[in-house]
């Protein structure tokens, strides 16, 4: 688990590529990813290219 917030993983664990390019994806959309929880709507966002 990630906090959305700071984009620190805080449970869990995944090996670093893995967990590189959750933080990779996550910074690029944290912007949505935050109002998408403040809403409780919640929309598919587009995967790294």
């Amino acid at each position: 688990m990630f906090d959305i917030n700071c984009l620190e993983m805080f449970e869990g664990d995944l090996p670093d590529r893995a967990r590189k390019l959750v933080l990779e994806w996550a910074t690029l959309y944290q912007t949505e990813l935050l109002a998408m929880w403040e809403k409780q709507e919640f929309n598919k966002l587009p995967a790294l290219k």
